[in-house]
């Protein structure tokens, strides 16, 4: 019996539907956008909600258009020194005014912290991580992976901000009280897209450092021009030798577009969004031309050989946080050192003021504004929040050695994981404790300069550093389940101890809501008051987290 050797028939090609394409398994984009749906939920969920909750407080606190005079008369007549913290007041007599005055610049901080987050790590972690080698593999270029992926992000954060501007109007719709309050469409439009483009164009710079230098520098760098930014323009006019650095971000740039409280400056939006297209595709183009996974190292002062970590774990971990660590330490401490530096004159200024005063102790009643330590403590509560992302930052840099496979070649070793999980973590530790004395030293010496206390506020500092620690422990502890999250947590939870601690009290929430944020439990240690409770958590909360990764990655296999 004969059989006729022949060629096997070809399979059916294999069909993609257009959903597939878009939102699923069917291409680049679709897989892109179907990971971001989470974070797309919660934080188009969370800007939204949060829009409509103060409108809706804003209306029940002054529902009388008298009661709207007087909180009109209040804003504007706060000065330089207020005015840098809450921003120009425009219209604040209207319900979109206040909302762009007081909580205006907020949602963009959220905006931009995950921008920063998700387009650094889109194709840098995963680059390292050596996830991308697989679809590197295909027939696919870099640079289309790149696009598709930076797309995905591109159309998640777009319906995130459409979302956000429909809120805007909404809330103008529905609690509008006394005439002006209700927000028209433009106005609206124009909130978001200044959210957007200024958010975009720092999460740019974020994606653009972060194929050449790693994701921890990426959104480090980034970081620090964003809260810089913010804090040069705020106090230009206070301090003139702010203007010359404030004019290079896109703070000042739009500067006059405050569409809530009908004002518009539509020509400041295009070099804003022009930087973030500039980022991006300069971001884009380098993930096309470099080899997976490629950094390059930071550009720093050569390190003694003791800090080159050649020690063990503790070393080495601190040795490779050292840089990012003094770049951090090193925006703070020029910040705190000027803040410093007026701080006396800007109180007794305040003092001097009754209506000034007044509206301090209305605004800001839990603070002693007429001293310099009241003054510091009051900007201490704007650096929690750059020191949780600098936190944020080297919790990045610890969990990198799991993500990019390094640690499978320590383990190689006699090194256990409990032993590299709480070792390596003393090393961020000890990178902390260097941060917080180079602030306090620059504290310190502004201080003294002004003619106050120095060692009060030197002493208060040691409280940043607490809290660095405390939110370090909490990403350690994530990291011991899982730690290509570890640093996203960190970052979550920075911007919800923020949120809890600035809206409970103007919002008039129940107690133990506020109770929640670990920074009202920290005092007022520029002042001398401490909270032994604070303090108390903050080390549980170190300590703690370490034994918890300890326990966790012994529990696990390594990069799971």
């Amino acid at each position: 019996m004969a059989t006729e050797a022949g060629r096997a028939p070809l399979a059916a090609p294999y069909h993609i539907s257009l959903r597939s394409r878009v939102y699923g398994l069917g291409s680049i984009y679709a897989k892109t956008m179907r990971d971001s749906r989470l974070a797309f939920i919660v934080v188009a969920g969370l800007m939204a909600g949060m829009l409509l909750v103060v409108s809706a407080a804003i209306t029940k606190a002054y529902p009388t258009p008298e009661s709207r005079v007087e909180l009109a008369s209040l804003a504007t007549s706060l000065g330089g020194v207020a005015s840098g913290i809450a921003g120009k007041a425009v219209n604040v007599g209207t319900m979109g005014g206040y909302v762009q005055w007081k909580y205006g610049p907020i949602f963009l901080w959220i905006a931009a912290i995950w921008s920063m987050m998700a387009l650094s790590g889109t194709l840098a972690s995963e680059a390292r991580g050596g996830s991308l080698e697989f679809v590197a593999t295909s027939p696919f270029g870099k640079r289309r992976i790149a696009i598709e992926k930076v797309a995905a992000h591109l159309t998640v954060f777009t319906l995130t901000m459409v979302i956000l501007g429909f809120a805007a109007w909404l809330a103008g719709a529905a609690f509008a009280t006394v005439p002006g309050d209700a927000i028209p469409v433009q106005a609206a439009v124009g909130y978001a897209l200044w959210v957007g483009l200024a958010s975009l164009a720092f999460g740019g710079l974020a994606f653009a450092l972060a194929q050449f230098f790693g994701r921890a520098v990426g959104v480090g760098v980034a970081a620090t021009a964003f809260f810089a930014g913010w804090i040069l323009q705020g106090y230009a006019a206070t301090v003139p030798v702010f203007t010359p650095l404030a004019v290079l971000t896109p703070w000042a740039w739009t500067a006059d577009h405050l569409p809530l409280a009908g004002q518009y400056n539509w020509p400041s939006l295009v070099p804003t969004g022009l930087v973030a297209v500039a980022t991006i595709a300069v971001g884009i183009e380098a993930f096309a031309r470099r080899d997976l996974g490629a950094q390059q190292a930071v550009p720093s002062l050569r390190l003694p050989r003791p800090l080159r970590g050649l020690h063990g774990p503790i070393g080495r971990s601190f040795g490779e946080r050292l840089p990012l660590t003094l770049a951090w330490s090193l925006g703070l401490g020029v910040f705190t050192l000027a803040m410093a530096a007026i701080s006396k004159s800007l109180a007794d200024d305040v003092a001097k003021s009754p209506d000034l005063l007044k509206t301090f102790s209305q605004i800001f009643p839990s603070f002693g504004i007429t001293t310099a330590g009241g003054f510091l403590q009051l900007m201490i509560q704007l650096e929690y929040i750059v020191v949780g992302f600098a936190a944020a930052t080297l919790v990045s840099g610890w969990a990198s050695d799991e993500t990019s496979g390094r640690l499978e070649m320590l383990l190689s070793t006699q090194l256990a994981r409990p032993r590299w999980a709480i070792l390596s973590g003393l090393g961020v530790y000890a990178g902390i404790i260097v941060m917080t004395a180079i602030m306090a030293v620059c504290v310190g010496l502004g201080a003294a300069a002004a003619g106050s206390d120095a060692l009060t506020p030197m002493t208060g500092t040691i409280v940043l550093g607490l809290y660095a620690a405390a939110l370090a422990g909490i990403g350690f502890a994530v990291g011991g389940l899982r730690t290509s999250i570890a640093a996203e947590v960190v970052a979550l939870v920075v911007v919800a101890t923020y949120l809890i601690d600035l809206l409970a009290p103007a919002l008039s929430l129940p107690d133990w809501i506020h109770q929640l944020a670990l920074t009202a439990h920290l005092g007022q240690p520029m002042v001398g008051v401490w909270d032994p409770a604070g303090v108390a958590a903050c080390l549980v909360l170190a300590a703690g987290g370490l034994v918890v990764a300890g326990l966790g990655i012994s529990r696990r296999d390594v990069a799971r």
